[in-house]
């Protein structure tokens, strides 16, 4: 069966179910807590209310089915088949109908009821506790004297003994209404749905121009945000949700167009220095310049592989990873570019393999950046040292200018420049300090002591 998909309809007919059920168990609830109730507090419950007088309406009805008129027109008691057996599965059930309040009893009537009633005179209450049986050992048995609606008009009814059963229960909730307005059902059943339309529709209408808004919501306008006035309470946290969705859309969106315009920043300059060298290919360096050149290319586009491939999947992070390897690598292939540029590039391994967590391709490009970036730093006749150590950080150290002290953040920012500086390289330290993240790892910079600039990688360490 296919589930309601209206959130309207649903609620509508969840709210009239809730109020049929409680017009219906209404009764047996006073009876519940007249029950377990103490004595004390019964007093403030509604009156009667007790399990033992759900009994009352089979009671009532197999006595009302018994009623037959006689040929002179006297109504008289004649039992069915369904009051002989209640009889029999309730010993003590005594009844008398009477042609009214001070007139005699029908005949069929049980003789110590009728002289129980008899007994109390007049009486015009429509609803009562009945007589007491003089002869009954129990004095707490259940009595009622009502009025009961018969063919034959309105004729006094008394009732004595009628004990409780679970099947008198369900009798009560098959009844068509615990209360005589049976005629006025099926319209106060349609007002019930008529109303619960109406107040879901007026409830949900909120939902409606929040809707709206994030419908109007684009890559130009992710800024938006859905406002919770006037919204349902129980709503709030769905809407909370959305906005969140939105605010970290709005910052992926951002991130990527950073970082699209970052590379392209980068690539440009290493594409014109490239354009460059080929307008003069007379120079002596001229083939190894390319190399480098290409080097710093490649190391960009690298990169960018690197943090694609990151953020598309999490699975690239579970490579299990040889620190020291990892950057002896990046080692061998500045090797060959250095031979005429007057620097030197040195490696210090720890004495036990370091293992990391993460993509081997991506911790060689943030290393490579670094190393770059030193090259370019050291003084002519130097050397860039790289160190691993066994806590899994990574050192890249230049002994070139260096780093003021309050620049130190601000050279991760996107498009950072210092004044009068030279270019950077790769694809900068804010796109390396974002790779790194991704990997769980952190970068920072310190002062190389004796002058210079010396970048820190650190992760986290996995057992071998």
């Amino acid at each position: 069966m296919k589930k309601f998909n209206s959130l309207t309809l649903r609620l509508t007919l969840f709210g009239t179910l809730g109020f049929v059920l409680s017009y219906y168990l209404v009764f047996p609830t006073f009876a519940i807590l007249n029950e377990a109730a103490p004595a004390a507090l019964r007093k403030y419950l509604r009156p009667g209310g007790t399990w033992s007088d759900f009994a009352y309406f089979k009671a009532r009805d197999v006595v009302l089915e018994s009623l037959r008129r006689g040929a002179d027109g006297v109504p008289y008691i004649e039992p069915t088949p369904q009051l002989r057996a209640y009889l029999a599965e309730n010993p003590k059930f005594r009844f008398a109908v009477f042609k009214s309040y001070s007139g005699a009893a029908l005949l069929g009537s049980d003789p110590k009821l009728v002289a129980a009633v008899e007994g109390l005179g007049s009486c015009h209450i429509a609803e009562q506790a009945g007589p007491p049986i003089a002869d009954d050992p129990d004095p707490a048995s259940n009595s009622s004297l009502t009025e009961l609606a018969a063919p034959m008009g309105k004729l006094p009814l008394a009732l004595y003994g009628y004990t409780f059963h679970w099947s008198d229960l369900l009798y009560y909730l098959s009844e068509p209404g615990p209360f005589p307005i049976f005629p006025y059902e099926g319209p106060m059943l349609f007002s019930a749905l008529a109303l619960a339309w109406l107040a879901v529709r007026s409830g949900l209408a909120p939902l409606k121009g929040a809707a709206q808004k994030v419908a109007g919501v684009d890559m130009n306008s992710l800024d938006q945000r859905i406002t919770t006035r006037d919204i349902p309470v129980e709503v709030v946290p769905f809407v909370d949700a959305v906005n969140a969705t939105l605010a970290r859309l709005d910052i992926g969106v951002a991130a990527q167009c950073r970082f699209t315009a970052n590379a392209a920043h980068e690539l440009r300059t290493p594409l014109a220095i490239l354009r460059a060298r080929l307008e003069g290919p007379e120079e002596a360096t001229f083939k190894s310049d390319l190399m480098r050149d290409v080097s710093r290319i490649g190391a960009i586009v690298e990169q960018l592989l690197a943090t694609a491939r990151l953020s598309e999947s999490q699975d690239n992070l579970k490579q299990r990873i040889d620190l020291a390897q990892t950057v002896w690598q990046v080692v061998a292939d500045y090797a060959a570019l250095l031979l005429d540029r007057d620097r030197r590039i040195e490696l210090e391994d720890p004495e036990t393999p370091v293992f990391v967590a993460g993509d081997r391709r991506a911790i060689e490009s943030v290393v490579t950046n670094l190393v770059d970036n030193a090259l370019r730093a050291e003084p002519v006749g130097g050397t860039v040292l790289l160190r691993v150590s066994n806590s899994g950080v990574i050192e890249v150290i230049d002994h070139g200018e260096g780093i003021a002290p309050e620049d130190r953040d601000a050279i991760f920012e996107p498009f950072w420049r210092k004044s009068g500086a030279s270019s950077g390289a790769g694809l900068g330290l804010s796109i390396a300090k974002e790779l790194t993240h991704k990997l769980g790892g952190r970068i920072w910079v310190e002062e190389t002591p004796g002058g210079g600039a010396t970048f820190k990688l650190s992760f986290s360490t996995i057992s071998q």
